[in-house]
């Protein structure tokens, strides 16, 4: 199956309810069961639609059980290795309060693996019962948000190195492998951007424009060489108050919304009905589009919790994910912010790329929103949301309207194809962050690549 189809087809079908028999037995924890049901099904004279959407289930659930690989006294014992006193008795408790993504597989109770990193992070009591600081001050960003509410601006300069491996264990001398590394792209905020060095020769560099820009390389390799890309830019950020401040035009030469910026994007940008009368009920009475912004930031930064989730691609919803389950990361985040103002007629749009701090680089997504009065501007919920734990109101107050500098953005559209295409199905068909390694007969996985990062340099610009 190659990607166009597996992209355009099967995860826009997401959407589409199961048939009863298959989604009992999916959750029921059956699912060997649920797979010869579908296999049944398959054998029938089925409306395209639906077939598609029973061929990405089966997708799903071949991929989902390298997701969920604790059982109860797997995640107990993982905290209890940070936490003493910490026993499975806690684990019903968290279960009930709803801090754990839980799957019933194969018969029995299974929690993502990622769990116990996730609590530490986002869950303040847990993190004081393992002695882990909740940081509610950063070296780091406090003091560049401090400078840019205080001047009103600041532009920084950065030098990033990225540094693309095949693990040694997958590496096969003689394999012809294609790889796509993400690239910085001009937007309102990023510009300057200047690509120093790329390694080896690339086959193609997406355009400056491209929705998810990549260099592309299609290498046989002898050794196991590193590809990597050395660029630098200029980001810019002007201060927009928009709690207190009077209204202006932060970044006047931004392009002004299409209509696009408003539509649905399946699976994972979709006006369901909970989530319009989600939008409804976030509304309520206000008519003016910054203070409905507002009132979804607010919603998403004080109830839905941090918590890392499993590949988006295995996700049929996010938007609905993050809004039922009351949880998500950064990109689900994003992706529930932008889908409540598109719902209540305010353009919203996908940025993302890398947090890119001199002490830390790595993945990260946001969004932007646009109003009259203030034209586009940045939205994080992800990091408003941290500073509402951290009981940070003026961090918190921040993220809406405003970035710190500390980044790099390589993708402005959600779900969008590379130049050229993947043979095979990404392991992120939505986003592009740390690159996709294929051969000609398979992806490689996550697990299989390392991407490395590097801040080279940075100064006020």
């Amino acid at each position: 199956m190659s990607t166009p189809d597996f992209a355009t087809d099967l995860l826009k079908r997401a959407n589409i309810p199961l048939p009863d028999e298959i989604l009992s037995a999916r959750e029921a924890g059956d699912w060997a069961l649920a797979e010869a049901i579908i296999a049944g099904w398959l054998s029938r004279d089925l409306p395209d639609c639906l077939r598609e959407r029973l061929e990405l289930e089966r997708y799903y659930l071949a991929h989902m059980r390298g997701e969920y690989l604790l059982n109860t006294a797997a995640l107990a014992a993982a905290l209890k290795a940070r936490i003493p006193d910490f026993d499975e008795a806690n684990v019903r408790d968290l279960l009930a309060s709803g801090w754990l993504d839980t799957r019933m597989v194969d018969g029995e109770r299974r929690f993502h693996e990622d769990s116990a990193a996730s609590l530490l992070k986002a869950n303040a009591e847990l993190a004081r019962r393992a002695g882990q600081a909740f940081s509610p001050a950063s070296d780091v960003l406090d003091p560049v948000i401090a400078k840019i509410r205080q001047r009103g601006e600041l532009s920084m300069a950065l030098h990033l190195r990225a540094t693309l491996s095949i693990r040694d264990h997958v590496f096969t001398p003689g394999e012809t492998y294609r790889v796509h590394l993400p690239l910085p792209t001009p937007t309102m905020q990023q510009g300057d951007v200047h690509i120093l060095d790329i390694r080896p020769n690339p086959k193609h560099v997406a355009r400056e424009s491209a929705p998810q820009r990549t260099a592309f390389f299609e290498e046989t390799l002898a050794n196991n060489a590193p590809f990597t890309a050395e660029y630098r830019y200029r980001w810019h950020c002007a201060y927009a108050d928009v709690w207190d401040g009077e209204p202006f035009v932060a970044y006047p030469d931004a392009p002004p919304p299409t209509e696009h910026d408003l539509k649905e994007c399946l699976p994972h940008i979709a006006f369901t009905p909970y989530l319009k009368q989600l939008a409804l009920e976030v509304r309520g009475d206000e008519v003016i589009p910054i203070r409905i912004v507002r009132r979804i930031y607010d919603f998403i930064t004080s109830r839905v919790r941090y918590a890392y989730v499993r590949a988006y691609r295995l996700i049929e919803n996010g938007a609905e994910y993050a809004a039922t389950n009351l949880r998500g990361d950064c990109g689900l985040q994003a992706l529930l912010f932008i889908t409540l103002c598109r719902i209540l007629g305010i353009p919203a749009r996908w940025e993302s790329g890398l947090m890119a701090d001199p002490t830390y680089i790595g993945s990260h997504d946001w969004a932007q929103f646009y109003t009259e009065a203030w034209g586009w501007l940045p939205a994080d919920c992800s990091f408003g949301g941290a500073a509402y734990r951290k009981d940070n109101p003026e961090r918190r107050r921040f993220y809406l309207g405003n970035l710190d500098p500390w980044r790099m953005t390589s993708n402005t559209a959600y779900f969008a194809p590379f130049q050229p295409p993947c043979l095979h199905p990404r392991n992120d068909p939505y986003d592009s962050q740390r690159g996709e390694v294929e051969t000609q007969e398979r992806a490689l996985s996550a697990g299989e690549v390392a991407t490395r990062f590097e801040m080279v340099s940075y100064t006020e610009a």
